[in-house]
Parts: structure tokens; C-alpha cells; sequence
């Protein structure tokens, strides 16, 4: 006895919970129970029991009926809000206006109260990928030796980069300093902005602007700013990779050069004509995002118009390894750093500088 009441309960239950279920009916008269979460090109999605969300052709559903309210726009523009109740003559809404009669073939589309309609999402979505996002990244490193001989370094650098669907805008700024048994083997620092903007999927144009100084090679300071045009090469979520060109003006000055006598000491100083000329800009940019980091090269070639022998060359490759810790990364790189003109005081014209540096990315 006890056991036929307790079936008798269970298939109650089953029927008044099926009873309160939303139902489609389709065209080849087939019925799914479910929850309907609305309808969006063309497919009308529901929640069920059995299989979680489904989706159903609209041209395959020929009727159905809701126990809540439920948003329905039709063709012609117009927007009923009550449960749905399916008929032979196809649908009836019970709005607040009253019965409104309709069919499935019409209904342009559907969501829940309290949400926005598929066409409002798609065009936040749409305005969304205008809207310009702030990153930014810090990253730094020290290094220190005591003993035999005695050298402290420090390298710190800053990147703030603005980037939107059509353009990306960017500001940074590096600086260097090492110093090995009190002689400085490196001080230098620079700074800049970028900007670029896309006229066509494929293609941008830009300008940019940097200054500095380099107190080992005595450029007392330097000064470039360029304009010109980019080709994207390759825009995936893994890679990405662009190539540009322009025309520019370089400014260089430099400290005097020391006029040494017989014993090596210096009794003055012979000035040093800085360059200062049009030059050209060519640019090359590559990420590659794999799964264990991230790659990134950064090639800069700037010769000047009036002699492509004086020329500055900068490659920078690094790769960056995610740490635990949110935002933060390890940075391991080698950077090269070409000056033609750095012979003039004796000095190698090739600076070579290999890196491991903290690196911290946050929005």
C-alpha cells in the first residue's frame, strides 16, 4: 500500500511539474518540455532537463506555449510582453493591452523580462570594440656583486598603451644605469609616444616621437619623431605582426671629445658637431602567443637621408613566462643597440644587453 502511494506521488509530481513546463510543439509534431530563453536569428533556445540548453530551427517549431511572460517583437516592430499560449491558429500572447494574436514564423525575437533583447546586446557589442581600454606594464630588475670587485645595476621600464578597434596609442619609458668598481658602464634612459590608426583592415598609418641620452656612447641627448605607413601582416589571437616605413627627422648632440696629451692627460676639450638630419623609419613588430608565454620582437632601422652610413639600429627580443601570481611574469631577453656614430669617440658601436627582469601587466 505504502508503495503504490509513494508511485502515485512521484508520477503526480512528474505531471504537474511537466503540467508547468514551457512547451514547444514542432512541425513534425514532436513536443519539448523545457524552459523557452528566448529567440535569436532564426533559433529558439531552450533550457530542459534531459539536455540542458538546446536550440530549434524556428521554421521547424509550429507552435508553443509559456507559463511566464515573456518578451516577443515581431516583424513589423511592435513588442508584447505576457505568457504565450499556443492555439491552431498559432499563438496568443496575453498582454497587459490585451490578446494579441501571432505565429511563430513572425516573431523577430524573444528574451526573459529583466534582460535586453538580442538585437540591444549586439549593438553594445557592436560599440563595445570602439571603446578605447587602458594597459599598462611595469617591469624592473637589480643587480648587485660584492668581492673581488664590486658593481650595482638597476633597469626599470613602463609602457601605457590605449588601444582600440581602429587605432592604439602609446606611451613609454625606459632607463639603465650599472656601475662596476665606481666606473659607470651603463646610464642611459629614454622615452616616447606611438600612435597608429587603421584605415583599412590591412593597413595604418602612424607617428611617433622618442628622446633620450646615452652617457656611455656621449650622446649628451637625442631626439626622433617620424610619420608613416603600416601593413599588418598577421592580426590572430596568437600572432600578430606588422611592418612600417616613413620619413623622419634625427637630432644628436654629443659631449666634447677630450684632447689628451703625451701622458694621457686631458688639457681640453675639441667640440663635436651633432647630426641633425631627415632621416628614414622602418619598423618591424612580432607576438606570438604560445602556450607556456609569450614572444616578442621589436626591430627599429633609421638611417639618415643624407648618409645612409650614420644610421641607428635598435632589436629587442624577449620572452615572457607567466608567474602564479596574477599579472605578474618572468621577462628573459637580449637587446641590441646599434650607433654608427659611437666610433667617432673610440667606442664600440654595438651595445649588446641580456636580461631577466620582473615584469607586472595590470588594466
Amino acid at each position: 500500500m505504502k508503495l503504490t502511494k509513494a508511485i502515485s506521488l512521484t508520477a503526480l509530481a512528474f505531471l504537474v511539474s511537466a503540467a508547468s513546463a514551457d512547451v514547444i510543439y514542432t512541425v513534425g509534431g514532436s513536443t519539448i518540455n523545457g524552459k523557452v530563453l528566448g529567440i535569436d536569428g532564426g533559433k529558439i533556445t531552450i533550457s530542459t532537463d534531459f539536455a540542458g540548453k538546446i536550440q530549434i530551427e524556428q521554421d521547424k517549431v509550429a507552435s508553443m506555449s509559456t507559463d511566464d511572460p515573456l518578451y516577443l517583437s515581431l516583424e513589423d516592430g511592435s513588442t508584447y510582453l505576457g505568457p504565450v499560449t499556443g492555439s491552431e491558429e498559432g499563438l496568443v500572447v496575453d498582454s497587459e493591452a490585451g490578446e494579441m494574436n501571432t505565429t511563430v514564423a513572425k516573431i523577430s525575437e524573444s528574451w526573459q523580462p529583466g534582460e535586453k533583447s538580442p538585437s540591444a546586446l549586439r549593438q553594445e557589442a557592436k560599440y563595445s570594440n570602439f571603446e578605447r581600454k587602458w594597459a599598462y606594464e611595469a617591469a624592473f630588475d637589480l643587480t648587485g656583486k660584492s668581492g673581488n670587485s664590486d658593481s650595482n645595476g638597476m633597469a626599470a621600464s613602463f609602457r601605457a598603451t590605449l588601444d582600440g578597434e581602429a587605432d592604439t596609442l602609446a606611451f613609454y619609458a625606459k632607463a639603465n644605469f650599472e656601475d662596476a668598481d665606481g666606473v659607470k658602464s651603463a646610464d642611459d634612459a629614454n622615452g616616447g609616444v606611438d600612435y597608429s590608426n587603421k584605415f583599412t583592415e590591412n593597413y595604418n598609418w602612424y607617428v611617433r616621437s622618442e628622446f633620450g641620452y646615452d652617457a656611455i656612447k656621449e650622446i649628451e641627448q637625442y631626439f626622433t619623431v617620424a610619420a608613416g605607413f603600416g601593413r599588418i601582416l598577421s592580426d590572430t589571437e596568437t600572432r600578430k605582426m606588422s611592418l612600417r616605413g616613413g620619413l623622419g627627422y634625427i637630432f644628436e648632440s654629443y659631449d666634447d671629445l677630450p684632447v689628451l696629451n703625451d701622458a694621457g692627460e686631458i688639457t681640453g676639450y675639441t667640440p663635436r658637431s651633432s647630426t641633425s638630419s631627415a632621416s628614414l623609419d622602418l619598423g618591424f613588430t612580432h607576438k606570438e602567443t604560445l602556450k607556456w608565454g609569450t614572444w616578442v620582437n621589436r626591430t627599429t632601422f633609421t638611417p639618415t637621408i643624407d648618409d645612409f652610413s650614420n644610421f641607428r639600429a635598435v632589436h629587442d627580443t624577449s620572452l615572457d613566462l607567466p608567474l602564479k601570481a596574477e599579472g605578474w611574469s618572468l621577462r628573459t631577453g637580449v637587446n641590441f643597440k646599434y650607433d654608427s656614430e659611437a666610433d667617432v669617440s673610440n667606442l664600440e658601436e654595438l651595445d649588446t644587453t641580456y636580461y631577466i627582469r620582473m615584469v607586472l601587466k595590470w588594466l
